[in-house]
């Protein structure tokens, strides 16, 4: 398993953060990545729109800052059927977002 500290993440500012060759455990259970940033004045918001709109389905939040501060790297790993929805939402709610991609979850964080 890879492990990245915070400095790690925030020098590659969700922009260049690898992704998993192969799938691991969690693919199969159709959980997806969402990566994207958002202005870290909007950090609780997107957390609080995430929480709102996931519920239960919301696996896990990551954030980390990016370098200067001004912005917010952000995984959030949510049920397949949420990720359509979530994206849209947040598009709509935090027009200043930058979303990545999103992949299968592979037990381990990008």
């Amino acid at each position: 398993m890879n492990s990245w500290s915070t400095r790690q993440v925030s020098q590659q500012c969700a922009e260049h953060v690898p992704k998993s060759a192969a799938p691991g455990p969690l693919a199969a259970t159709g959980l997806r990545v969402l990566r994207l940033s958002v202005d870290s004045a909007s950090v609780t918001t997107l957390r609080q729109l995430a929480m709102r709109v996931c519920g239960d389905a919301l696996e896990f939040m990551r954030i980390a800052v990016c370098a200067g501060g001004q912005r917010i790297a952000v995984w959030l790993c949510v049920q397949l059927g949420f990720v359509a929805l979530l994206s849209e939402t947040v598009q709509r709610q935090l027009p200043g977002a930058r979303l990545g991609d999103h992949h299968a979850a592979a037990g381990e964080l990008p």
